[in-house]
């Protein structure tokens, strides 16, 4: 299952995500969460402490490469295995939600 939250700002967009992440860890799925937002927040509602924040690094692009089919039709396709990706970047939570982080705003004018 893929759930995507999205909204507008203000919304509780980030407090819905760690929520229903958090239940569905709890009850025994595996669960992957993606902060896209610019300025993450994500780690904090799912109970990440500081330090373990601080050292999550965003996702670089060359994860992903753009790939056609037989028919031309193009797609995203990940260049490394799901799990080297968790491991190298990821930081799970106290209810064993895994997350990653999609980018960040590291200095004015980057966002």
């Amino acid at each position: 299952m893929k759930i995507a939250i999205a909204g507008k700002g203000g919304s509780g967009k980030t407090t819905i995500a760690g929520t229903l992440a958090r239940i569905f860890a709890r009850q025994g799925y595996a669960v992957l969460a993606i902060d896209g937002d610019p300025n993450p927040n994500l780690g904090v509602a799912l109970g990440i402490a500081g330090p373990e924040l601080a050292s999550l690094n965003p996702l670089p692009r060359s994860i992903v490469e753009e790939q056609a089919d037989a028919a031309g039709n193009k797609q995203l396709v990940l260049t490394r295995p799901m799990e080297a990706v968790t491991d190298e970047h990821g930081v799970v939570g106290p209810d064993g939600v895994t997350l990653l982080l999609g980018g960040r705003v590291d200095h004015p004018g980057a966002g």
